[in-house]
């Protein structure tokens, strides 16, 4: 598993007040907001990104319990094999390999200090990416000449 491509490639924010976190991060990021809700749940996709300048993704949902964090997902090209990886070296699963319908399956762990973990692996295998080439919402990398800031591309 170490020789692949490992992303952060999604995350997901609890929000106490959904409507005062939107705000929030679209004044200081400038993130945008879509409802995705679904199977009873309020659900906001966030889009980091621009369409120069690709982002990582995320969602944004209603907490459910005081107990919920921030969770990052990292991709993965076998989610079992992941799964058998952070438990072997001290980390746990709680939350098992579920499938997200048309997309891929994930799973929620935490390190050996509690910190949350999210995996998740895509149904399109196509969408890990050879380093430098396309990122992983599928966004073709930007050159450094289309860039606000002018520097060169570090991969």
């Amino acid at each position: 598993m170490k020789q692949a491509t490992h992303e952060i490639s999604h995350f997901e924010i609890p929000a106490r007040d959904p409507e005062r976190l939107r705000n929030f991060y679209t004044n200081v990021f400038g993130w945008k907001f879509k409802n995705a809700a679904a199977q009873n749940m309020q659900y906001w996709n966030i889009v980091t990104g621009t369409k120069h300048i690709p982002g990582v993704n995320g969602g944004l949902y209603k907490k459910g319990s005081r107990n919920q964090t921030p969770v990052n997902y990292v991709s993965t090209p076998d989610l079992n094999a992941s799964i058998a990886e952070i438990e072997k070296y001290g980390g746990h699963i709680t939350v098992g390999k579920k499938e997200v319908m048309g997309h891929g399956f994930t799973a929620i762990g935490t390190d050996p200090e509690g910190n949350s973990i999210g995996l998740f692996e895509s149904k399109n295998r196509g969408m890990f990416r050879a380093r430098g080439t396309q990122s992983q919402s599928g966004a073709n990398r930007v050159k450094s000449k289309l860039r606000q800031n002018k520097r060169a591309d570090s991969k």
